[in-house]
């Protein structure tokens, strides 16, 4: 395994080198449950600057995330804008309990991009019932650390060492465009856990007190690039490395911030001096098609100007390929030539990477997934 170039725990529990319940313990997942609280709830109405919020998390289980139920009122007049309505967020970002970022500050359609990819079995944000493109927007966004079955999960059972959050609403008008009153928007945040197990079961066993999935910490990133003008060709440098990657995805907008896809065939891939394919935007896309569709009703549906390369393996499926190991000297590569039908350009391409810090021996189950 590869050293990690970024460290993503921190927590107050230090004994996460157990890995297996051996000794005749029961296995954490079959003795604990999924555990939710209420951190807190705002309310503003979105004005012409942007408003920050800063929060601790309530200390207590296994953090799995942080869950956000988003709802609006009082709107009229405007229409939506393409990122609309997880850009409500302008910023929103997970902190270590000593200040580091876990999940460093993106916007909200960064996020719901992140999870649509790397988190699939979450289910698809845009298909969830309370999901609306509406001058008052509403949807659930998930920040979650974890990745599935006590994967990353983190430790945060000290009160005085806290996880935090900072959300960040974003202006009126990236909302809406021209209304005549913004709406008002409500963000109600939940703690989202694994319960502790108690120390034995009704018959004295003894049950496994930790997660196994401790073992892997995770952190997710995100650079912006220049993307070149009409033709050009651009040689792109993803520096967020040093860890195992679960894959990236870019995001490409002209320079009037609007999500276009401008990347041109072939998109070539390398790692180092190693080859990783010549490929066409489709050929990426079908890959993704290949590991999400299934999560989504049958048909990966793709927003425009997204481009996505994924690095894990699904175990109920058998698809996927294993974590790309790097250290913080790899040279990750993607080059490519922007349209040469593309306007408003130059413009821009948000890389968000997907990582993995293994921090003690890896369960078999929950290797490379």
């Amino acid at each position: 395994m590869v050293s990690a170039g970024v460290a993503a725990s921190g927590g107050p529990v230090g004994a996460s080198a157990q890995v297996s319940a051996g000794g005749g313990q029961n296995q954490f997942w079959k003795v604990t449950n999924q555990y939710a609280e209420k951190i807190t709830a705002i309310s503003a109405q979105l004005t012409a600057t942007s408003q920050s919020f800063y929060q601790n998390i309530n200390p207590g289980q296994f953090l799995r995330g942080v869950r956000f139920l988003v709802r609006s009122i009082g709107a009229s007049g405007g229409t939506v804008t393409a990122d609309n309505p997880p850009n409500t967020f302008f910023s929103l970002d997970l902190q270590n309990v000593d200040g580091s970022e876990i999940l460093y500050p993106m916007s909200g359609f960064a996020h719901q991009t992140r999870n649509i990819h790397f988190r699939p079995w979450l289910g698809d944000p845009r298909l969830a019932y309370d999901y609306a493109r509406s001058i008052n927007p509403s949807f659930t966004l998930f920040l979650q650390p974890e990745i599935r079955h006590t994967a990353g999960v983190l430790s945060n059972t000290d009160a005085r060492s806290q996880y935090r959050y900072n959300l960040v609403l974003n202006t009126a008008a990236q909302v809406v465009s021209g209304g005549t009153t913004a709406p008002t928007v409500s963000v109600t945040s939940y703690m989202d856990a694994w319960a502790q197990p108690d120390a034995t079961d009704l018959q004295g066993n003894p049950n496994q007190p930790l997660p196994p999935g401790l073992n892997l910490q995770t952190v997710s990133r995100h650079e912006t690039l220049t993307l070149l003008g009409a033709g050009a060709q651009n040689v792109f440098q993803i520096h967020e490395t040093g860890n195992e990657l679960r894959g990236w995805v870019a995001i490409v907008r002209d320079s009037n911030n609007a999500r276009q896809d401008y990347l041109s065939d072939p998109i070539r891939l390398t790692i180092d001096n190693r080859n990783l394919g010549v490929l066409s935007p489709d050929e990426l896309f079908q890959w993704a098609n290949n590991m999400l569709a299934v999560y989504e009703g049958g048909a990966y549906t793709r927003d425009t100007g997204v481009y996505p390369y994924l690095r894990w393996f699904d175990p109920g499926q058998l698809k996927g390929q294993g974590w790309m190991a790097t250290n913080n000297a790899t040279k990750l590569i993607v080059e490519t030539s922007t349209l040469s039908t593309a306007t408003n350009v130059p413009g821009s391409i948000e890389f968000i990477t997907d990582e993995v810090i293994p921090v003690g021996p890896i369960p078999a189950d929950l290797d490379m997934i």
